[in-house]
């Protein structure tokens, strides 16, 4: 499915095409000072070709540390399998971040919140009366999707809606941070309950509808004819507040405390003068700062 609806509300989960560009382009991309510059070079192009598409309101979250989000707080683990950047992918997010204001989009980082919670706060606040496009490769985005909406894997190409969601795990979008707490996500190093996979996930929340509809009904696991009920039923009973932590963590929490308006969610390019001096700090090539040059031109 093609979305080309240009009305849409745009919010880009920016880390994972810094991390894409990062591991995917070789580290021959130096700077001025011949520091590595490869995420940056890659995630610049990113960017012009999201510019390309004339989104009318438009933002980009980045997720400011690995350690510091309340998710946390609640579960140390939490992300705990994940190394922490290196100096170089720090000064290469730094740069990015600082590329994205340069090129007038608006983007966030908050130390206590993650890329997704920002995601869903903005959609909250602002996609009541138009759809929106969340440009990101993780599912867990998916809980967010009400009729209309779609997750853009940019990179692929691929579009998915509520429907793909279903498709591929089983459940409706809604119920994605129940499935990641009961099946596990290891990407976030969230264990999930023992001996509850993917298939039994899908299957208890198609019954139950929510993992609180699962605890106010555990007599009936026994019932609904799923495959090692029993054992099933007594890692519920045996993880219960695990899992009701989890689903603090799983869930995408969409009322971040921060202030920002529709209209600053337009492109509105900076200076041409330091959107060439950060094409010389970086010692950008002719192709990219061409690219650079019509953008900030056709917005002069």
């Amino acid at each position: 499915m093609k979305y080309e609806n240009t009305g849409a509300l745009y919010l880009v989960d920016a880390s994972i095409y810094v991390f894409r560009s990062y591991f995917s382009i070789p580290d021959s991309f130096v700077d001025a000072n011949g520091e590595s510059v490869n995420a940056v070079y890659g995630y610049t192009q990113f960017l012009l070709d999201l510019i390309e598409r004339q989104p009318e309101h438009i933002s980009v979250a980045f997720d400011e540390s690995l350690n510091t989000c309340y998710r946390n707080k609640i579960y140390p683990a939490y992300k705990a399998n994940r190394d922490l950047p290196d100096k170089n992918l720090e000064f290469q997010f730094a740069k990015c971040r600082e590329i994205t204001g340069l090129l007038g989009f608006h983007y966030l980082s908050l130390h206590d919140y993650e890329a997704d919670d920002i995601i869903g706060t903005l959609m909250k606040r602002f996609s009541d009366n138009r759809p929106t496009v969340i440009v990101t490769r993780d599912k867990d985005l998916g809980q967010l999707l009400r009729e209309g909406d779609t997750l853009w894997d940019f990179a692929a190409d691929q579009y998915s809606d509520r429907v793909a969601v279903k498709k591929k795990f089983g459940v409706e979008a809604e119920q994605m941070s129940d499935y990641l707490a009961l099946a596990g996500d290891s990407v976030d190093n969230i264990p999930g309950a023992p001996g509850i996979g993917a298939k039994t996930a899908a299957a208890l929340l198609s019954h139950f509808g929510t993992l609180d509809g699962l605890y106010d009904s555990l007599d009936q696991v026994q019932s609904i004819g799923i495959r090692g009920a029993a054992r099933v039923l007594k890692s519920l009973q045996d993880n219960r507040d695990r899992l009701r932590m989890f689903q603090q963590i799983t869930r995408i929490y969409c009322d971040v405390p921060m202030e920002v308006s529709l209209s600053e969610l337009t492109i509105t390019p900076g200076p041409l003068k330091a959107l060439l001096a950060f094409c010389d700090a970086m010692a950008f090539g002719a192709a990219i700062r061409a690219r650079i040059e019509n953008h900030s031109g056709a917005h002069a």
